[in-house]
């Protein structure tokens, strides 16, 4: 058995048949990433999360970790929720620099979600779309 490789403090993809899958079905995420204590968060977008944390962590002061990650089916909705995410934020000027931003692990769970509400019913998520840093391991929360 192979072992689980961690990225960020949540299991990764450890074979290449799982990373094969995952990206036949192309998808992307929305993501809050900083350091263990939380702000400031930077919001972003990726498909290949693993290699998109790593290139963070290179440059980052502390050692990072995802505090939420939305996956949904495709580059096109992540930049929306991405977009829509971080416009929310920036109307309560909380942006310190690129996507870099001064808030609160659970302020960026609110503004993801939130992003998220205004999303057409036929383009919703992975029903394990929704994974928050103190949920747990098992923990999954479906769409309606």
């Amino acid at each position: 058995m192979q072992k689980t490789e961690i990225v960020c403090g949540l299991p990764w993809l450890s074979s290449k048949p799982e990373r094969a899958i995952f990206d036949e079905l192309q998808y992307a995420c929305v993501y809050a990433v900083g350091p263990t204590g939380g702000r400031p968060l930077r919001i972003g977008w990726a498909r290949q999360l693993k290699d998109r944390m790593q290139a963070l962590q290179l440059g980052s002061w502390k050692e990072l970790q995802i505090h939420h990650i939305a996956w949904v089916a495709g580059d096109m909705l992540a930049i929306r929720l991405f977009n829509e995410a971080t416009a929310t934020l920036d109307k309560a000027k909380r942006r310190l620099a690129n996507d870099w931003f001064d808030i609160t692990p659970e302020f960026a769970v609110q503004a993801i979600r939130l992003a998220a509400e205004t999303t057409p019913q036929e383009r919703r998520f992975h029903p394990l779309a929704w994974r928050d840093a103190g949920e747990g391991e098992g923990h999954q929360e479906k769409e309606d």
